[in-house]
């Protein structure tokens, strides 16, 4: 009989220690799926989820989203927050979620869709597709910049201010590419401004350090400039001596 309690007495023990480490290493999970800005699954990236306040042995875990975005992140210490973010090795972005302390033995499910809003390439291009890293613009061997999303191609003239006149000779004069270029309207101008992209709330495509860019004029008394500062980019009239930056544009021959 004493033999027989010793045994129940060992089970006993070696269940508490099995609850103990099993509350230790964390039983709770999280399941989310991940999309993109039009809400398409995206495939094969890697889901990390961070402690809040790091615990020794239990800082970081780790998913991979499968065909249809899904991914859930196992082991999780039951006790403590974690943040989820989204990581590849050909975009980074800022998007990220705070997941709260977990259930024991249970799965969190977000509420929402992990939504990836906008994605840079690691030299700051506007990513295009998650998928392959493609970015909305190209540059080609000679300096022509290619528009993936309205098609449309552009050429940036010297990183210097000049007036009106000289800004449409040069655009008229440039054989970049084959030449055939114009001046572009001030609407395919603000088609290239995204606030907080590149230095110029433009994308690094597009080499230049000054703030207006040169617009096909209205009229023979005043030309127009794109204005790239600010929160929202304007047009500014003005007369012919007033300076800024020029780029030629044209449609993809």
């Amino acid at each position: 009989m004493k033999r027989r309690w010793s045994w129940i007495y060992v089970l006993l023990l070696a269940l508490a220690g099995c609850l103990a480490g099993c509350e230790i290493g964390g039983q709770s999970s999280v399941k989310g799926k991940l999309v993109d800005w039009n809400g398409k699954p995206v495939a094969g990236v890697k889901i990390t989820a961070s402690q809040v306040q790091p615990l020794k042995g239990y800082e970081q875990f780790e998913a991979v989203t499968g065909a249809d975005g899904v991914f859930r992140i196992k082991g999780l210490f039951p006790s403590s927050a974690y943040v989820l973010k989204p990581f590849s090795d050909k975009w980074i972005t800022a998007t990220a979620v705070k997941v709260d302390r977990g259930s024991r033995w249970k799965t969190a499910v977000l509420p929402v869709k992990m939504t990836i809003a906008i994605a840079y390439a690691k030299n700051g291009s506007l990513i295009l597709d998650l998928a392959t890293g493609a970015t909305r613009f190209t540059v080609s061997s000679d300096e022509v910049i290619t528009d993936a999303v309205t098609g449309l191609e552009w050429v940036v003239g010297p990183d210097e201010d000049i007036d009106y006149t000289r800004a449409a000779q040069w655009v008229a004069a440039c054989t970049v590419g084959g030449g055939n270029w114009r001046m572009p309207t001030p609407e395919e101008l603000k088609g290239l401004y995204r606030q907080g992209l590149g230095e110029r709330n433009m994308d690094p495509a597009f080499k230049a350090t000054g703030w207006g860019v040169w617009a096909e004029s209205k009229d023979s008394t005043g030309g127009r400039r794109f204005n790239f500062y600010g929160d929202g980019g304007d047009e500014f009239s003005g007369p012919h001596g007033r300076l800024g930056r020029v780029f030629g544009v044209r449609s993809r021959p």
